[in-house]
């Protein structure tokens, strides 16, 4: 819709300034106004999650996800609320990178280009800190494992994978107590013994609403 009340603009009235103007206007109340109870920020937010979701462009080519995204970034220029489109980014970003379903880091770091570009560095800061935090959590996971090979008598038993995270880029997340295992438990001090080998600076808080535990059971046969 954009596109082609655009080349109106600059086909038809060479680029007018009023006719620019009474574009951007028009846009503007329109994309300031709810749709079916949600907002267009909520909207923009929910279709770059749907874009860059594992299983949500495979029919795709690079070349058009990258037009795709490019065209919300234009459209979110009308939006006069952008931080509550960055909210609901954030959160959407925050469930495809820690339960990889991002289907393309590339994508992931083009948009936020794009975004820092329209909306300025502040505006990005914190979800590109989110993206940098998943490329240091996986370093940090080889280091451990590299810790573990080295200090054999440390080794759990179980395969452990620990996503660190730092707090103010990231969104809130209930933390609880949770009566663990000892399996679990010896799990999280051999851990936090790696972790004070890196750094004595920096306090672990556990958010096991975000974990994951796969169990594999073995089971004699019988009769039936």
């Amino acid at each position: 819709l954009h596109d082609k009340f655009m080349a109106y603009v600059t086909d038809c009235f060479n680029s007018h300034t009023i006719f620019h103007k009474a574009l951007k206007e028009a846009f503007e109340i329109f994309l300031n106004k709810g749709v079916a109870g949600s907002s267009s920020a909520e909207l923009l937010a929910t279709f770059c999650d749907n874009i860059l979701k594992k299983g949500g462009s495979e029919r795709l080519s690079d070349e058009a996800i990258e037009d795709s995204l490019e065209k919300v970034v234009k459209l979110l220029a009308y939006v006069s609320d952008k931080d509550l489109f960055a909210e609901f980014y954030r959160k959407k970003l925050s469930r495809r990178l820690l339960f990889d379903k991002s289907a393309n880091d590339d994508h992931e770091r083009s948009i936020l280009t794009k975004l820092k570009q329209q909306c300025g560095g502040q505006f990005t800061s914190k979800m590109e800190g989110m993206v940098t935090d998943l490329t240091l959590a996986r370093e940090n996971q080889s280091n451990f494992e590299e810790y573990l090979g080295l200090n054999p008598d440390a080794n759990p038993g179980l395969d452990l994978t620990v996503t660190v995270l730092t707090t103010g880029f990231w969104p809130s997340y209930k933390t609880s107590d949770l009566n663990l295992p000892s399996e679990m438990v010896r799990c999280v001090e051999v851990f936090k013994q790696f972790y004070q080998t890196k750094t004595k600076h920096r306090k672990l808080t556990w958010v096991y609403s975000l974990g994951s535990c796969n169990i594999n059971g073995k089971f004699g046969s019988k009769t039936i």
